[in-house]
């Protein structure tokens, strides 16, 4: 676990210092429109997005009926160094694109055969500290964009309805912002800044116009607190300890503030990375990236954790979890690696039972072609 933390840490050292002409070695693909299958689009396709960090790059892998998962044609796409966090809007065929290394957030939509191609006006450069991740509000009206250092920040812009980005505002964080990650509730009401650096959770109110007003002081996370998951409902959300072993649970109450849940915080394997709820609210899982396994939770009324039974799910060998999302009808379970043995990444699945348990499918697991999953990089398409 020692040596894998420290490959992580210097893999995300790099990025933060070395400049975008370093990276541009690295990169594949020949660009987001290139390489595209010559069929005519299917307006019902979904797709699985997963970006690459170390080689600048998305894939984009179709969704099949059976919930199995292949690569489109000329996937993955040059994105831009760094990618660190990849955004979905509402309609889930436009994505906004955070690259660390070449600090900008780029946007592009989603054709009908997996093609993504940038939106005019749907890209804004940075300076004078590391932009690490985005988010949409539910309704697609803002995105704010997380840059790290002393202070944070958080930059505001509105989303125009092609896509166009527009500056409206930042907000300073207080503290010591390194790789801070900003998530909006399922009530698009509340955003929430974890700053991993100094392990604390700063919660905001969004305004009518974006605007965000501090909700006091910042609660405190556990050790490098990451990647917060939500229940739909918006009355939990949990956030993994990365440096922790553990998750920590917060209710949220009606004015927005944070209340560690029952418990909090529960135990999980090594290096615990995201959080993944069902849509009914019951369950929970988390990829342990050095255990190489899932761990299951029900979701009790408080919003207290219990381990599912069989609980952790191992990955096959050399694979080492760090991102999951649920398929549409919560039958299959994807779990993208972060540090795969095999260097490429890969997306393995599960099949999720009544109970909430996972049983490796039968489905194959698909070959990515990125190097190197962190951050939010995993998304879904309608």
């Amino acid at each position: 676990m020692t040596t894998l933390v420290r490959r992580r840490a210097r893999r995300r050292a790099a990025l933060l210092q070395k400049p975008a002409a370093a990276f541009a070695a690295v990169l594949l693909g020949a660009g987001w429109a290139a390489g595209v299958a010559a069929a005519a689009p299917s307006h019902n396709a979904q797709f699985l997005l997963m970006g690459g960090t170390a080689t600048g790059d998305v894939a984009v892998l179709r969704i099949a009926d059976d919930g199995g998962l292949s690569p489109v044609g000329g996937s993955p796409f040059s994105a831009g160094p760094g990618v660190l966090s990849v955004a979905a809007a509402p309609d889930s065929r436009t994505v906004y694109v955070t690259q660390v290394g070449a600090q900008r957030v780029t946007g592009y939509h989603i054709d009908g055969n997996g093609a993504a191609h940038p939106i005019p006006g749907g890209e804004v450069a940075f300076s004078g500290g590391p932009v690490v991740t985005s988010i949409l509000t539910p309704d697609g009206r803002f995105l704010f964009i997380g840059a790290g250092g002393v202070p944070g920040r958080i930059s505001t812009f509105a989303v125009s309805p092609t896509g166009a980005l527009t500056f409206l505002r930042e907000t300073t964080v207080t503290g010591f912002a390194v790789f801070p990650m900003v998530t909006v509730d399922p009530n698009g009401r509340y955003l929430r800044f974890t700053s991993a650096a100094d392990a604390k959770i700063h919660s905001y109110r969004i305004g009518a116009e974006g605007e965000l007003t501090s909700l006091g002081d910042p609660v405190p996370g556990g050790t490098l607190p990451v990647n917060p998951g939500y229940t739909p409902d918006g009355r939990f959300v949990y956030v993994s300890n990365e440096q922790g072993s553990s998750v920590s649970g917060f209710a949220i109450g009606d004015d927005g503030r944070l209340t560690p849940t029952p418990g909090s915080p529960y135990a999980t394997g090594g290096m615990p990375h995201a959080a993944e709820v069902t849509s009914d609210g019951r369950f929970v899982y988390v990829p342990e990236v050095a255990g190489g396994a899932v761990a299951g939770f029900s979701i009790g009324p408080d919003g207290a954790l219990t381990p599912l039974p069989g609980s952790p799910y191992k990955q096959p060998a050399g694979s080492y979890p760090g991102l999951v999302k649920l398929s549409d009808d919560e039958r299959h379970l994807y779990v993208a690696d972060c540090l795969p043995a095999t260097v490429t990444t890969k997306v393995h699945i599960f099949d999720v039972g009544p109970d909430g348990t996972l049983t490796r499918s039968a489905l194959p697991s698909v070959d990515t072609g990125t190097i190197f999953g962190d951050g939010p990089i995993l998304v879904k398409t309608s």
